[in-house]
């Protein structure tokens, strides 16, 4: 069955990263399997360095995945306008789910010497992950929209990681996690229905002062942001610069008069 128009993903694809996340859910939140997971996962940074974690972990700041949104500009109005209205929806899911349900973050029940953390110590406002509903919300929304599988699993590949990097970063519970994934996918079905039914963002006055925005947040992430991870200020600023080199064209012809006829 297809949805989403013509050339739709199939059902198992839209549905099934919040299913599979939601399902996940209710196994976790079994007693002491979050905890027992979340030290399980904690430790994977022996192995691998907290470099590689850290970078991963910028992938779900919210100035840097403002950023990604650049590229479209210019290409694609539609995509622009629908990641936009799942950002916004994406930014108030956190925010008044933390409000409503918040609770304490790893490093504020167990003592601190019993995990790793990498970056900042927080202690608050732990469900539901903010970094993870960023990242699945951008992935969702492009994957709706830009019907490729390939894109799809690369993008759901790279928020799953950035996912488990705020678990191995000591940010969050996998229960934080999960829920994350389930409601930033959503979010971005939202967006993308929502943008749909309103237009108002296709024009072209309203692409060019998107573009302005976004390219300010490129500068920003290209000039070294601070994520609060000092260990992915290079990787950073490279995504910031490769931004800000993919979309100039673009964004340029955005901005030309529109030929008279």
């Amino acid at each position: 069955m297809k949805i989403l128009g013509d050339g739709g993903l199939p059902c198992r694809t839209i549905w099934g990263v919040p299913v599979t996340a939601a399902g996940l859910a209710l196994l976790v939140m079994m007693p002491g399997i979050d905890q027992m997971l979340f030290l399980a996962i904690n430790q994977a940074s022996r192995y691998t360095g907290d470099a590689l974690w850290a970078n991963l972990t910028i992938l779900g700041d919210g100035l840097v995945v403002f950023a990604l949104v650049l590229p479209f500009a210019g290409r694609r109005p539609d995509t622009v306008w629908a990641l936009l209205l799942t950002g916004l929806l994406a930014a108030l899911a956190t925010h008044g789910m933390k409000a409503l349900i918040g609770g304490g973050r790893p490093a504020a029940l167990l003592p601190l010497e019993s995990f790793h953390i990498i970056g900042p110590v927080l202690q608050s406002n732990s469900f539901p992950s903010g970094h993870t509903i960023a990242a699945f919300s951008f992935a969702g929304a492009v994957s709706l929209l830009l019907h490729r599988p390939w894109l799809t699993t690369v993008l759901v590949t790279l928020a799953t990681l950035t996912g488990l990097s705020r678990i191995v970063v000591g940010a969050h519970w996998p229960l934080d996690v999960l829920g994350g994934a389930a409601i930033g996918w959503l979010c971005a079905a939202g967006g993308v229905a929502w943008a749909r039914r309103w237009p108002w963002g296709l024009r072209v006055g309203a692409q060019r002062g998107f573009a302005i925005i976004l390219t300010i947040a490129a500068l920003a992430v290209a000039g070294g942001f601070d994520t609060g991870y000092a260990q992915a200020v290079w990787t950073q600023s490279i995504i910031g610069i490769t931004i800000l080199a993919v979309s100039l064209p673009a964004v340029i012809r955005l901005f030309k008069p529109a030929p008279e006829t």
